[in-house]
């Protein structure tokens, strides 16, 4: 009992301060993150960084105040910090090893903030998926479909294969083919067809409308329409141009034996 009193009397005051310090960290993590991030986000925001470097740093920081804080309990647990993190490093080559591909998608997602293939909100068109950019993560891009599912492609395989981003430009051109009877004239279609799409007004008058006859099928004369609208403007006009070339075909009594498609 005199050695456990000895004891107590001894490293009850060291514990104690050893507990209180621990409550403090754990008390003070989540402000401290909080305040920390906010902090990032106002500075990034004020110097208008891209939404995706935003992303990506954000959960970066946070990583680096969780090892910050983790190693700070090392050290009032009065651990040997040089032989923690050599048994740290021995167990991260192992880790490593088992997890090498997913370096690549790490090199991938920096690869794609450094190069700005796209930005936050673009429609992206890659590895056989399309859909809205929302994020970028350390081992993949996150995308939402036209029908609101979520995509997830890893960066190593985005970073290495053709994207296109379909909403880069401000406008984009519209193509449609549409067929006719061969017996149709040539020069009513094509003033139907014109006056369509001159009077939809998504359409951008200050570029070229195209409508030209392009060739004579075993059954159909086919017709190019290309016009230019901004771009979100271009799904409304497509089905808009697709009812209205229908609508005029029939009042102007010019027979419509298939149906135009979007090229």
């Amino acid at each position: 009992m005199e050695n456990i009193t000895l004891f107590i009397a001894k490293y009850s005051l060291v514990v104690l301060k050893k507990i209180i310090y621990i409550v403090l960290l754990y008390i003070s993590y989540k402000p401290v993150k909080e305040f920390s991030v906010n902090f990032l986000k106002k500075i990034l925001r004020k110097n208008r960084t891209d939404e995706l470097l935003i992303s990506f740093l954000i959960p970066t920081l946070t990583s680096f105040i969780i090892i910050l804080y983790f190693f700070n309990i090392i050290e009032i647990l009065g651990l040997q910090l040089s032989s923690f993190i050599a048994v740290l490093a021995s167990v991260s080559i192992g880790v490593g090893l088992a997890l090498k591909g997913n370096f690549s998608d790490i090199a991938g997602g920096i690869q794609i903030l450094l190069t700005k293939p796209f930005k936050k909100g673009d429609f992206i068109v890659a590895c056989g998926s399309e859909g809205v950019v929302q994020r970028i993560t350390f081992l993949y891009t996150i995308l939402y479909s036209a029908d609101n599912k979520k995509i997830i492609i890893p960066n190593g395989k985005l970073s290495s294969s053709a994207v296109t981003t379909v909403t880069a430009n401000p406008e984009r051109r519209a193509d449609f083919v549409f067929f006719a009877e061969k017996t149709c004239s040539i020069d009513q279609v094509k003033e139907v067809l014109f006056n369509v799409v001159k009077n939809h007004p998504s359409v951008l008058k200050d570029k070229d409308i195209f409508v030209k006859f392009s060739k004579e099928t075993y059954s159909a004369a086919e017709f190019i329409v290309r016009v230019w609208t901004l771009k979100e403007n271009f799904r409304d006009l497509n089905a808009d141009i697709q009812e209205e070339v229908k609508k005029s075909f029939d009042r102007e009594g010019i027979r419509f034996p298939y149906e135009s498609y979007e090229i």
